[in-house]
């Protein structure tokens, strides 16, 4: 549990931390925007970051072939689309129209992209740590 809790609240500053950027981006032309919004982004950050945990938090016993990834990769992209068109419509954040959906789509691509590559990143400089450990090891 307590690695899940990590693992979820890791995930919640990645996505709370691209989502932030994203809608700083789309209200750039915007003379302001309501404080409401805050507390609506922590929401939406929430929910996507508990799925995303859940997600991948799913280890089978056999590993998983380049298909099945690319499957899981493209049903997690729905489900996030899925929680931010219902959240942006509950908190009046775009109109139900196709321009709306097209914002969403390409927001949450964004978000998805910014999270990927600071996923990469983390995880690369903590396999970077222990391969530097294991040759300390080695070496005494």
């Amino acid at each position: 549990m307590k690695a899940f809790l990590s693992e979820l609240f890791k995930w919640f500053l990645i996505i709370n931390t691209g989502i932030m950027v994203v809608v700083w981006l789309n209200t750039l032309g915007y003379e302001y925007i309501w404080t409401q919004i805050i507390p609506q982004i922590f929401c939406a950050s929430f929910l996507t970051s508990l799925v995303t945990t859940i997600i991948f938090s799913i280890n089978p016993r056999k590993p998983m072939g380049v298909p099945l990834r690319v499957l899981l990769v493209c049903v997690h992209y729905l489900i996030l689309c899925a929680i931010i068109m219902t959240v942006g419509m509950l908190f009046d954040w775009f109109e139900l129209t196709v321009k709306g959906g097209i914002t969403v789509v390409l927001s949450v691509a964004a978000v998805y992209f910014l999270a990927a590559v600071t996923s990469y990143i983390l995880s690369k400089g903590e396999a970077d740590e222990m391969t530097n450990a294991l040759k300390n090891y080695k070496d005494e």
